[in-house]
Parts: C-alpha cells; structure tokens; sequence
C-alpha cells in the first residue's frame, strides 16, 4: 500500500536524487512514475517474458505478483546527444560511465530518503527493464535515454534486517601508507 502523502515523500526524494554526485554536471537521470496502465504494461511483458522462459504458471504467478506492488518508478539515464562526448561504459574517463555512476548514486539517494520518511523501496534491474519494448510500455524513448531500474515503493510489510555480508571490513578495506 502507499502511505497518505506518499507523492510529497517521492517528490523529496527525488529532489535528494537529483543532488547526487555528477562529475561531468550533465544531470541525466531521468524518473517516470508509473499509473496502472503502464504498471499494467510492464506487468503484462514481464509475464509474457517469463512465461516463455519458464512456463505458463511462472509467468501467471509473476503477473499476480508484480500486480501487487504499490508504487512504481523507473529510473532511466539520458544517453548524450552530442557526438563530441559519447562514449561507451569502457572509458574510464568518458561521459557514459559517468553518467550512468551519477544515475546511481541519484537511485542511492532516492531509496535513502524514502526509507528515512519509513517507506520501504526496491531496486529492481530484471530483464523486463532492458527489454526493447520496455521503454514505450513506460513512455520514454530508448533511442534517447536507457533504464537503470525500476524502483518499487510503498509501505513495508515488514522491516527485513539488514542483510549479510559476504566480506567483512578486514576484507574491503585496505589501509595503504
């Protein structure tokens, strides 16, 4: 469910989103909240690729699923429309992966002020999201800009523990004189 004045809450979070880290000052993050037609779209393709995956019970239990989820919002990244800077994730230095480093630190900060205002989020980066059809289910043009994710919002059922960690921080950090 999505708490009274949840649109507020998601307006400040994504004005927290949109003071993310962004070397190259280009500000690509883009954000597209979702109403039941479009949720209906993306549910309905989602269902359509499992199904051809792993059968019609999947894809039917998978629509149930997603169906339930109360607040959508995708998360997309503009690509750069000057061919001077394009280039691709492999350099290090270059536009593309900057910007999409930037979309995720705006994501970070999204989810951050939604659960600081006791809203629960997920980041989800399924195939549905990279799927050709995906950007006119939402209604932004993939020739322009690419998904970073979808983030799913609302009230938690629950508050989950936090969860644990593989690697502990003898194993990350390394202290160097």
């Amino acid at each position: 469910a999505l708490p009274p004045h949840w649109e507020k809450s998601l307006e400040a979070a994504i004005e927290a989103a949109i003071y993310a880290p962004n070397h190259k000052r280009s500000e690509p993050w883009r954000f597209y909240l979702l109403g039941p037609e479009s949720i209906e779209k993306v549910c309905r393709l989602n269902a359509e690729i499992v199904t051809k995956k792993k059968g019609e019970e999947a894809g039917a239990k998978k629509l149930k699923r997603w169906m339930e989820m109360p607040g959508w919002l995708v998360v997309t990244c503009a690509k750069s429309d000057d061919a001077a800077t394009a280039t691709t994730m492999e350099d290090p230095m270059g536009l593309a992966r900057e910007d999409y480093a930037a979309c995720c630190c705006a994501v970070q900060n999204l989810c951050l002020s939604l659960h600081s205002q006791g809203m629960g989020t997920k980041w989800t980066t399924g195939g549905v999201n990279f799927d050709h059809r995906f950007g006119d289910a939402v209604g932004f043009d993939s020739s322009e800009e690419y998904t970073v994710g979808t983030i799913w919002f609302g009230t938690p059922e629950k508050s989950p523990n936090a969860p644990g960690k593989k690697m502990g921080l003898d194993a990350v950090l390394r202290r160097v004189d």
